[in-house]
């Protein structure tokens, strides 16, 4: 979930400090951390929740005044109010849920802060940066007080998305004793290069330069190291443990059993089924799937035209997606990850959410088939009802949160203490 977080503090003389709040909703919760610090005679706060798999989420427009304590946080579908009332050291107040759509209130939740003994930053965190394939990459290496001396490196995902959408879990597995290294894709963040026309072999082989560079600068061997990685990173985990077979697991979140391209459109078809009918989704979806072609260089441009002349005057045209003629080819949407599961060795975990509409969702059950013909003796498969491709959970009873399914992080940890002893 995309958010904004803007928050108006009121109070006295304020230092550094943590608070901890908790909403309730039904039968379920979340818990979030606000961390306030004074630099300059101005007021930060940072806003941070695993569940909702935020990490030190920079807050906006905070100013000090008297005993109350305001913030807002701005989504895509909803704006949350908080409001608090200061009471000794602590917080009281409640959450108040807007639709952005017309500012309508749905819902209000009592909700107080707590101040926290233990700080957020529990973990020594260091920029490093190293090299690969020419291009300056950065990263974070996350350093637990307790190291169990094993290391977890996350591995990059789809789009132009950079290691601020990891840092959660970096922190979480971080927590549980894991030296974590994550870092910016090729072109996003702080990382030099092109990650648009990159191919997936490539993204993979700074993957691979960076778990080389992670091992160098922790003194960890390979057989001591871990990588995980969801939806396009989920893809290239089994293509990167075939290419280190020293590592020592995977965990290969919402992985596709088919290429990119069909995933995507996947998707399309999902998302699109509503507005195009049942009964003309099957043509529409072929047509989609041409323009797709064209994208990742598997159709000709002509033979394009000759399939949008055809069906153009279609009332559900408009709801296809044809590109232009020189649009930079993504190369990336023919790769599958499939072959490689049955090259692997090393144990893995495969989870994929129940209500995933981006990736087919038999896709479980074809890894499994390859995985059978693999030479790993600890591999599982495990599914979660209610959960969609990102791991959040569908929640009937309070829709207005992104929260993570609440099995999907106890799972992975519950898998890890099993292939750690």
């Amino acid at each position: 979930m995309r958010f904004l977080i803007i928050i108006i503090i009121f109070s006295g003389k304020l230092v550094a400090q943590s608070y901890s709040g908790t909403v309730d909703y039904g039968k379920s919760s979340f818990n979030y951390i606000i961390h306030l610090s004074k630099i300059d005679n101005n007021t930060n706060a940072y806003f941070s929740s695993i569940e909702m798999n935020a990490y030190e989420i920079p807050c906006q427009k905070t100013t000090l005044e008297k005993d109350t304590l305001k913030f807002y946080v701005v989504s895509d579908y909803y704006t949350y109010e908080y409001k608090y009332f200061k009471q000794n050291h602590n917080f009281k107040g409640h959450l108040r849920v807007y639709s952005n759509e017309n500012e309508k209130l749905l819902e209000t939740f009592e909700t107080n802060l707590v101040q926290s003994k233990t700080e957020i930053d529990v973990v020594k965190k260091q920029e490093l940066y190293f090299t690969s394939n020419g291009l300056k990459l950065y990263g974070t290496l996350w350093e637990p007080k307790n190291s169990i001396q094993k290391g977890l490196f996350l591995v990059t995902s789809s789009q132009g998305n950079d290691r601020s959408g990891t840092n959660a879990e970096a922190y979480y597995f971080s927590n549980l004793g894991y030296t974590v290294f994550n870092y910016d894709k090729r072109g996003t963040g702080k990382s030099e290069g092109n990650w648009q026309s990159a191919t997936i072999e490539e993204l993979c082989s700074d993957d691979i330069n960076a778990i080389a560079f992670f091992a160098k600068e922790t003194s960890f061997p390979l057989y001591q190291i871990g990588i995980k990685g969801s939806s396009q990173g989920g893809i290239k985990i089994p293509y990167i443990l075939t290419k280190m077979p020293e590592l020592k697991f995977g965990i290969a979140i919402s992985c596709p059993s088919g290429t990119l391209l069909e995933s995507d459109l996947n998707y399309w078809k999902n998302m699109n089924v509503g507005q195009v009918g049942q009964e003309n989704i099957i043509m529409a979806e072929k047509v989609q799937k041409t323009g797709y072609d064209y994208l990742a260089n598997n159709l000709s441009y002509k033979k394009l035209n000759l399939v949008k002349n055809k069906y153009v005057n279609q009332d559900w045209f408009k709801y296809v997606w044809i590109p232009e003629e020189n649009i930079t080819k993504n190369y990336k949407l023919n790769f599958s990850g499939l072959p490689y599961f049955k090259k692997i060795s090393q144990p893995i975990l495969v989870i994929q959410g129940l209500s995933d509409n981006v990736i087919p969702e038999n896709s479980y059950r074809i890894i499994e088939k390859a995985l059978k013909k693999s030479e790993s003796k600890k591999y599982e498969i495990l599914t979660l009802e209610n959960t969609t491709h990102s791991m959040t959970y569908l929640d009937k009873e309070f829709p207005y949160f992104q929260i993570l399914s609440p099995k999907y992080l106890d799972s992975i940890t519950e898998w890890l203490k099993i292939i750690e002893n």
